[in-house]
């Protein structure tokens, strides 16, 4: 068997397992026309049918919320734009309107077919808002930020009637705003007699509030800084069960059978 030399085998180069489409040049070749036609494959249209009917819920909702009114059903999809013909997204709306989900915004009424913002509490002037205080059975406040989903000149007539004594309000620090309201009873609010309130502005408090706290031990009271007092109590122990001795025997009926036993126990 004939050896290459190294010089004439690094000249033979092994077949290319696949042709080349590459010209010598580096251009890429072009197919061969076979002349079978290039079949272009159509994708389905992007409707978007379900995303479009939300949007069209959600503007309809921001809508409502502004106006704080009654509107008919025509009043509505003449704001969306929704042609008379388009039965199918006239169709799905109506269902997302008259839905009974709890997250459903839109109240309506069958009475004439309209709809309206539903806030999260049905509260929109200064009447509804003593009725509900009235009729809640606890004396929790209620949040002006909700009231006013519903009612948007909250702040105003809240005004109103607190200076009337009818409810109490508890306003932000910074801004003055109302933040809390709660109902109040007007016959219970009375006039402190001048005198008396000449003698108790009289009263001096003690710069110092050791001074303050000594004048209370002094008086026999109890300062609200005395320390509390804990009282340890350790956990009773349990008193240990005594072994059971002996016990009631049963079987003496089977007395003159059985194998007696008892001068074993110890």
């Amino acid at each position: 068997m004939s050896h290459l030399k190294p010089s004439s085998a690094a000249r033979i180069s092994a077949p290319s397992p696949t042709p080349s489409n590459a010209s010598a040049s580096g251009a890429k070749r072009k197919r061969p026309d076979d002349g079978t036609p290039n079949i272009v494959y159509s994708q389905p249209q992007e409707t978007g049918t379900g995303s479009h009917i939300y949007t069209q819920l959600t503007y309809t909702v921001e809508h409502l919320r502004a106006n704080q009114r009654w509107m008919s059903f025509k009043e509505i999809t003449d704001y969306l734009n929704v042609p008379e013909n388009d039965h199918q997204t006239r169709h799905h709306l109506t269902e997302l309107f008259r839905s009974n989900n709890p997250q459903n915004r839109i109240a309506y009424n069958p009475a004439d077919n309209t709809y309206r913002y539903r806030p999260k509490f049905e509260i929109r002037n200064a009447s509804e808002l003593k009725g509900y205080l009235q009729n809640q059975k606890s004396a929790q406040g209620l949040s002006v930020k909700d009231l006013k989903d519903g009612w948007s000149a909250v702040q105003d007539e809240l005004k109103s009637l607190e200076d009337r004594k009818e409810v109490l309000v508890k306003r932000n620090q910074k801004d003055q705003q109302a933040r809390t309201v709660w109902i109040n009873d007007p016959t219970l609010m009375h006039k402190m007699d001048p005198e008396f309130q000449n003698e108790w502005h009289k009263i001096q408090i003690p710069p110092n509030p050791d001074d303050l706290r000594n004048s209370l031990l002094a008086a026999g009271l109890k300062p609200s800084s005395a320390p509390r007092e804990v009282v340890s109590t350790k956990p009773k122990e349990k008193k240990r069960k005594a072994p059971r001795r002996g016990g009631k025997q049963t079987n003496t009926h089977m007395a003159n059978i059985l194998k007696d036993f008892s001068h074993m126990r110890k």
